[in-house]
């Protein structure tokens, strides 16, 4: 039996025909790619319409586009997979800075899932959770940022974006809280 981890990769390979097969686009593991990623999704998976994805489709593409999606982030970003169960949906990446320090943990089949549904879906956790000393922090640094449209907040380019945007404020709020000797957004390993 293949381990969970090892399925992200025949995941994200999957994720890929489904778009070549759609859309004649080979997916490359870019950032730019998750745009075609986000129209194979708006175009050919919702065909137009927001959220009237079958539960049964719903679970056969989210595990494989959330998939190409964390493999997108951690090529990014950096991160680590951990595969809680052999259910996809539970698999997690936790981002962290060059010295080890947590910065979050997020769920991209859950991501996914609600790129799919075009919102947010109880069996699907998409949260982004930082370590409780960042989180209240966090919290109110996100508060005071602009709202997006819901397709694009849904979307995974506006999820890699919010999380780009996350990794950035919470480098910062722990250089603050280390006195200014953690390391930055801009480290070589973060970007």
């Amino acid at each position: 039996m293949t381990s969970p981890i090892a399925r992200v990769a025949e995941f994200a390979l999957t994720a890929a025909e489904y778009v070549r097969r759609a859309l004649a686009v080979e997916l490359d593991g870019s950032t730019e790619s998750l745009a075609f990623v986000d129209h194979y999704i708006s175009h050919t998976v919702r065909k137009g319409g927001e959220g009237d994805v079958a539960d049964e489709l719903l679970e056969l593409i989210a595990p494989a586009l959330g998939a190409y999606f964390g493999e997108v982030v951690t090529a990014r970003l950096g991160g680590t997979w951990h595969a809680l169960s052999e259910n996809p949906a539970d698999w997690t990446i936790t981002l962290a800075t060059p010295s080890g320090t947590l910065l979050c943990t997020f769920h991209p089949v859950g991501m996914a899932a609600q790129a799919i549904r075009g919102g947010d879906i109880e069996e699907y956790d998409a949260s982004v959770t930082a370590p409780r000393e960042l989180s209240g922090p966090l919290a109110d640094a996100l508060a005071a940022v602009s709202p997006v449209a819901a397709d694009y907040f849904y979307s995974l380019t506006g999820r890699l974006e919010s999380l780009e945007h996350i990794v950035d404020l919470l480098v910062e709020l722990d250089r603050a809280r280390d006195g200014g000797r953690a390391a930055t957004a801009e480290d070589p390993d973060l970007r």
